[in-house]
C-alpha cells in the first residue's frame, strides 16, 4: 500500500475519509496543521493509526509522532516495543520508546496491573505530549472497544450517559480517539492490505481479566445473538453525546447558583427544592465530574437524592475518587479529600 490517499485502493481510501468525516463533522475536530503524539504499541489497533495518520499527513499537514511504552510484564515486550519502532521507521514517523515499573507501582497504590498500566501509559503519554509541545494524543480505541466498555460500565452500575462508553474527544485530556465508530475488522483489512503485520499481545487471551472475559466471551455472545450489536453499540454512544450537548448547556446555568471555595462545592437547599429528581442526580454527577475522575454508580445518585428528599442531615457518601457528599441543612456540600501517604499506601484524610 503506497502511504498516500491518492494512491490508496476505494476501499482504503474510503475508510480514510470516513474517519475524517466522522472527526469533522461529529466530533467538530479539526486536525489540520496539528502536531500529534501517536499510541503506538505493536497491535493492529495502533499499527492502523499509524498508518492512517501518514496517509493522511500530507492532505491535514499534520506531523505525527509515536510514543510506546514498555510495562516488560512479558518476556516478548522487548520485541514488540522493536516492531513498533520498526513500523514508525518504515512510515517516516518519528517513535520514542519509554519502560515503566508498573508492578511497584501498582503495588504501592493498591491498584491491579491493568489499571496501573492504563495510568502509566497516560502520564507517560501526557509527557511526551508536554516534551513536543503537541497539539493532541492520538489512540487506536475502536468500536469493539468501546462496546467491551459499555459492557463493563453496564456490570459497574454506572448511569446514564456515562453507560455508553468511552469518550471519542475529551478537550481536558487533550485525548482523540478517531477510530471509536470504526469496527476493528475494518482495521485488520487495512493494515493487511498494507504488507505490514502486527503482535498479537498474549495477555488478551488471560481470563483472569475482566475485559478479556468480556473479550473473548461476552461480546461473541452479544454479536451471535445480535449481528448488527456493534451498530447499535454506535447509536447509542451517540445517543448519549446528544443528551449530554443538552444537559450542558443546562448545567452551565444551575453552576451559577453553586457556591464553592478551597476544595468544595454548596448546592444550596433553596435551589434544590425546586427541582426534578432527574435534574438534581444529573447536577450531583456534573459536580462530582468536575472534582476529579471516577466512575460514578447510578445507585449511588438515587442514594444521595434519596437522602436529601428525606433530610437526613449529616449523612454522608462517598464516591470514587475519595469524593464524599455530606446533607446538611443548608444543601449537598460536595468534596474531594485530600490523600496522605502512610507506610507506603495512600489514605484519605
Amino acid at each position: 500500500m503506497s502511504l498516500s490517499l491518492q494512491a490508496l485502493t476505494p476501499e482504503n481510501a474510503h475508510f480514510c475519509l470516513q474517519i475524517e468525516k466522522f472527526l469533522e463533522n461529529e466530533l467538530l475536530c479539526n486536525l489540520h496543521g496539528k502536531k500529534l503524539i501517536l499510541a503506538c504499541s505493536a497491535g493492529v489497533d495502533s499499527s492502523a493509526l499509524i498508518l492512517f495518520c501518514r496517509v493522511m499527513q500530507s492532505r491535514w499537514r499534520i506531523e505525527p509522532i509515536a510514543a510506546h511504552l514498555d510495562h516488560r510484564l512479558r518476556s516478548e515486550s522487548a520485541e514488540e516495543a522493536g516492531a513498533a519502532a520498526d513500523l514508525c521507521h518504515w512510515a517516516g514517523i518519528p517513535c520514542f520508546l519509554g519502560s515503566s515499573g508498573v508492578k511497584r507501582y501498582a503495588e504501592a497504590r493498591g491498584l491491579g496491573i491493568e489499571e496501573a498500566g492504563r495510568r502509566l501509559r497516560y502520564r507517560y503519554l501526557k509527557g511526551i505530549r508536554k516534551k513536543n509541545a503537541a497539539d493532541l494524543i492520538l489512540t487506536g480505541h475502536h468500536l469493539n472497544d468501546l462496546a467491551e466498555d459499555s459492557l463493563m460500565r453496564q456490570m459497574r452500575g454506572t448511569g446514564w450517559p456515562s453507560l455508553a462508553g468511552m469518550k471519542a474527544w475529551d478537550h481536558e485530556q487533550r485525548l482523540l480517539r478517531p477510530f471509536l465508530l470504526t469496527p476493528k475488522a475494518k482495521l485488520i483489512r487495512f493494515v493487511r492490505s498494507s504488507g505490514t503485520t502486527w503482535q498479537e499481545d498474549r495477555s488478551n487471551q488471560d481470563l483472569s481479566f475482566t475485559r478479556n472475559r468480556i473479550r473473548q466471551l461476552i461480546l461473541p455472545r452479544f454479536l451471535e445473538e445480535n449481528p448488527n450489536y456493534l451498530e447499535c453499540v454506535a447509536q447509542l454512544w451517540r445517543q448519549a453525546g446528544s443528551d449530554a450537548d443538552y444537559w450542558r448547556q443546562k448545567l452551565a446555568r444551575l453552576q451559577r447558583l453553586e457556591q464553592n471555595a478551597g476544595g468544595w462545592v454548596l448546592v444550596p437547599a433553596s435551589a434544590l427544592k425546586r427541582l426534578q429528581p432527574a435534574v438534581r442526580q444529573r447536577w450531583y454527577r456534573d459536580i462530582l465530574n468536575r472534582l476529579g475522575p471516577g466512575q460514578i454508580r447510578a445507585a449511588s445518585l438515587f442514594g444521595l437524592d434519596r437522602a436529601w428528599t428525606q433530610q437526613s442531615t449529616g449523612k454522608t457518601f462517598q464516591f470514587p475518587g475519595h469524593k464524599t457528599a455530606r446533607i446538611k441543612a443548608g444543601g449537598i456540600v460536595f468534596q474531594r479529600q485530600p490523600l496522605t501517604v502512610r507506610n507506603g499506601q495512600f489514605d484519605q484524610k
